[in-house]
């Protein structure tokens, strides 16, 4: 064989061996990886040199896409000026956020827990990029009720803390109403609305379950209309929308300094 037939035959090999190494779906994940960057303002990061971060399967692709979608743009926009680097750990270890990386660990095949990591991980990172907004904007407000004692937060029904009597705006996050810090309180908030709205149960307690889950909202409704206008920033006409009754939409408004619609 001459040396040009040669040549010609290992470049039609490599031509096939490419091929068979499916192009479309390196290049297709590279697309998709852009994807993410461009419209979300997340960046995947599935390897690093020690070998913890692993690629998304298409599923969880999926789970990330329609979650990041379904909050909408007031909750992720932030990330697009500055990415957040969300990784999936081959190591257990729940999920956690911080200076722009996004952690989630081992979950078993469990896409569910993926669902709530990113959920309560990826509000905490809204609310940073969006300079603190709850707690330095917010929380303080009736209705909401935290109070800040130098650089720490107190709240009348605290979690871990014996709690004051009285006619407080509640959010039962677990037994004790109310969690142990502002933004651990926002990440819970936006998780009851999202779940109270779809009617999703399985991701709300404690739950009544001889009543709708959005009775919840009847003793929270600051609460509700904070996430659905203040933080998500929802239309109506937007599948997470849901306006309460007359007097608590009022109620809410006049606590947010908020007129009402």
């Amino acid at each position: 064989m001459r040396t040009s037939e040669v040549l010609d035959w290992l470049r039609n090999l490599v031509k096939r061996l490419a091929g068979s190494a499916s192009p479309a779906g390196f290049d297709g994940r590279a697309v998709d990886n852009e994807r993410f960057l461009t419209e979300f303002g997340i960046r995947l990061i599935e390897t690093d040199p020690k070998g913890n971060a692993r690629p998304l399967s298409p599923a969880e692709r999926h789970v990330v896409r329609t979650t990041m979608a379904q909050l909408g743009p007031a909750w992720y926009g932030p990330f697009r000026d500055s990415p957040i680097h969300f990784w999936i750990d081959r190591n257990p270890g729940g999920g956690h956020y911080g200076n722009g990386w996004l952690r989630v660990g081992d979950f078993g095949g469990d896409l569910s827990v993926l669902y709530r990591i990113l959920l309560h991980e990826g509000t905490h990172a809204s609310n940073e990029y969006r300079g603190w907004m709850y707690e330095n904007d917010w929380c303080t407000l009736p209705g909401l009720d935290w109070v800040r004692q130098g650089d720490d937060f107190t709240h009348p029904r605290q979690q871990g803390r014996l709690m004051l009597s009285g006619d407080w705006e509640t959010l039962p996050v677990d037994s004790r109403d109310v969690s142990t810090a502002p933004g651990e309180d926002l990440a819970e908030m936006v998780r009851y609305y999202v779940h109270s709205v779809k009617n999703e149960r399985a991701y709300l307690w404690p739950l009544d379950r001889k009543q709708p889950p959005l009775y919840l909202w009847a003793t929270s409704a600051t609460r509700h209309v904070f996430v659905r206008d203040v933080f998500l920033k929802l239309p109506p006409g937007h599948p997470l929308y849901r306006r309460l009754s007359p007097d608590q939409e009022a109620l809410a408004a006049k606590n947010l300094g908020r007129a009402t619609a």
